[in-house]
């Protein structure tokens, strides 16, 4: 992994020498760790059946190695992969496996990896474990020590085992704080091994989906610290002009949308943007703008539900409507609220959780199939072309007669990266993405193509609104729910870049005129600031909750909310800080994408301390949504 993964520059890098000396030191510890943890019932196996039968205990002994190794080998394995996907080892996101459409995950890791050569890897790994565990035993030599010795050796080896398994004598045990062995995150990715990181990744889970009850003062103070007012609770401007002209809404969450791959745009080599490319202009684009998780689910359940739990649509929760959500807030004001996707939509079950957070009605691939049936032809594992979920968003704004609010979740720029028929690619290059992406050419131009398609599609969608009857009156705006995964990132210059989304907000003419905006390309954001951001445009006097969003459009920036936040990196006007570092460092910035890393310097204690108390936030607020929410 260390080979793959790791950047030339930086193992050659004098400053990290001390930093890989301790990556190379725990990462033995923790391996350590892991094989007398599996050696233990090992050992105690053996001691127990030697005193019943010798032949029993080389059978349960054969049958314990061989299965273990087996496992143990494919969590390995699979951790590599993992990361050359994810950027990282295992994690929260593992669950997906489950939570999602499991048959198209399997599919797809079938289609992208060599499933079978790795199987026969694996499996030649176990049996050759189970060749020489059986050489061992079978050529085993009966032999008299002392007594006192033998009681001596079994001590010692019951030490030595319980001494690796704790990984430490007087700290407390070997843990996740000891894989922080440098202030460079992906030096410390590469510290714990696969079976570690899976151990993390379901202690998460576990604490993840622990709703607990909470105390109002209690996150009063947090709410002090973090923004010096006492609420979350916000209200939108007094706007006479939006009470009597209610625009219809159409926000896009687009698969896949990400910054890292539009590097690589040129409208003459390489389209990226198709359609859309007008609006990059003519409309406000944030490009200084991160997603705040790497999953989809994850970034649907905290953009509309203001959840930083991604199952909370599946959790004991599940059945509780919270007191705010985008819909509950648009609804409120009288607008129709639709969600739409490409997908299906009991894919986490979304499609009985949105039903009960305000929305109105909810359409996925089955009925938009029901509307045009020529999409079934565009049916993959993950769900159909994105063109028709904008065709079927659009007839239904032109149909209404009241103010609508629509939600858009697109799926085509996923794996296994299909584009329609129909569809005629423009001009791609597929060789700029060498080195940084994919294993060939084809892989690469399926993937370019994808997302050139997807983009396009939203272009058109738009300049089907734009010039339509519906112009003066509809506000569109569109995101990406992450960045491109896969693509191999240059840390820690590219901490914000790697993970930037762009935000972009096209608003007719008439309404410019109605509404104080003003735009700076240099404002810094995230998915929290989207919603207040509608909500500002669209609503008269509306109250919404918000943790930490602002409208990004606004005369006068809101200094105390002006950051972006991902679990690894907090952003602000003055630099980046490495969240998962071992000393939370700081960089200053290069230029307007980029920071600097010759001379990182450590943030100070106010800003760590405000990052840990805006993290206890954000989970003490959906305790205290859940605690006051009504079951339904």
């Amino acid at each position: 992994m260390i080979s793959q993964f790791l950047p030339r520059e930086l193992k050659k890098n004098s400053k990290y020498r001390t930093s890989f000396k301790r990556l190379y030191l725990f990462g033995l510890r923790f391996d350590l760790k892991v094989i007398s943890i599996i050696l233990s019932p090992f050992f105690i196996l053996g001691i127990i059946t030697s005193f019943i039968d010798y032949n029993l205990m080389i059978y349960a002994l054969l049958s314990y190695i061989t299965f273990i190794s087996l496992i143990s080998s494919a969590i390995l394995i699979g951790n590599i992969y993992y990361y050359r996907t994810y950027n990282n080892h295992y994690d929260l996101f593992i669950f997906g496996l489950i939570e999602d459409d499991t048959k198209a995950i399997i599919k797809n890791i079938y289609d992208d990896y060599p499933v079978i050569y790795l199987i026969i890897t694996i499996i030649f790994i176990s049996s050759l474990f189970l060749i020489i565990n059986l050489s061992i035993l079978n050529n085993t030599h009966t032999f008299t020590l002392d007594i006192h010795i033998n009681y001596l050796f079994l001590v010692t080896i019951l030490f030595t085992l319980f001494l690796f398994a704790r990984g430490t004598l007087r700290s407390e045990p070997l843990g996740r704080n000891h894989a922080q062995v440098s202030d460079n995150t992906i030096i410390n990715k590469m510290v714990p091994n696969g079976i570690i990181a899976m151990k993390w990744a379901f202690s998460d889970k576990k604490q993840q989906i622990n709703f607990t009850k909470v105390e109002e003062k209690e996150g009063i103070k947090l709410i002090k610290a973090v923004f010096n007012t006492d609420s979350l609770i916000k209200k939108t401007n007094k706007n006479d002009y939006l009470a009597k002209n209610k625009p219809h809404v159409v926000f896009s969450l687009m698969e896949s949308f990400g910054y890292n791959f539009l590097e690589y745009d040129d409208i003459d080599k390489n389209d990226l943007l198709g359609n859309l490319r007008p609006y990059f202009t003519q409309g406000f684009l944030f490009n200084r703008f991160l997603a705040e998780y790497v999953g989809t689910a994850s970034t649907v359940s905290n953009i509309f539900f203001n959840s930083p739990i991604e199952n909370i649509s599946q959790s004991i929760a599940q059945k509780t409507s919270l007191p705010f959500s985008s819909y509950l807030t648009y609804k409120k004001q009288g607008y129709r609220t639709i969600f739409i996707t490409s997908g299906n939509m009991m894919w986490r079950n979304f499609g009985n959780y949105f039903l009960r957070q305000g929305v109105d009605e909810v359409y996925d691939q089955n009925s938009i199939i029901d509307y045009f049936p020529e999409a079934k032809e565009t049916l993959s594992y993950w769900g159909i072309a994105d063109e028709y979920a904008f065709k079927l968003a659009e007839k239904l704004l032109v149909e209404s007669d009241f103010p609508v609010f629509i939600s858009i979740l697109t799926m085509t720029n996923h794996p296994p990266y299909q584009i329609p028929r129909s569809y005629v690619v423009k001009n791609l290059t597929p060789s700029l993405l060498r080195e940084k992406y994919g294993n060939n050419d084809r892989e690469r131009y399926n993937t370019l193509a994808t997302y050139q398609y997807a983009c396009n599609a939203l272009g058109r969608f738009f300049d089907n609104l734009t010039k339509g009857h519906l112009k003066n009156r509809i506000i569109l705006a569109a995101t990406g729910d992450h960045h491109v995964r896969s693509l191999r990132e240059d840390m820690p210059k590219e901490v914000f870049s790697s993970n930037s989304v762009p935000f972009l907000i096209y608003l007719p003419e008439t309404l410019k005129k109605h509404l104080p905006i003003h735009f700076d390309k240099n404002r810094i954001g995230s998915h929290k600031d989207i919603m207040p951001t509608l909500f500002s445009l669209s609503l008269s006097e509306a109250e919404y909750w918000t943790v930490g969003g602002r409208n990004m459009l606004a005369l006068q920036d809101e200094p105390q909310y002006a950051f972006a936040i991902t679990p690894w990196a907090w952003a602000d006007s003055s630099g980046v800080i490495d969240i998962m570092g071992k000393d939370n460092i700081k960089y200053h910035w290069e230029n307007e994408k980029y920071v600097y890393t010759k001379t990182p310097f450590n943030c100070t204690s106010q800003e760590k301390q405000k990052i840990k108390d805006y993290q206890q936030l954000l989970h003490w607020q959906i305790n205290y949504l859940v605690q006051n929410g009504k079951t339904v």
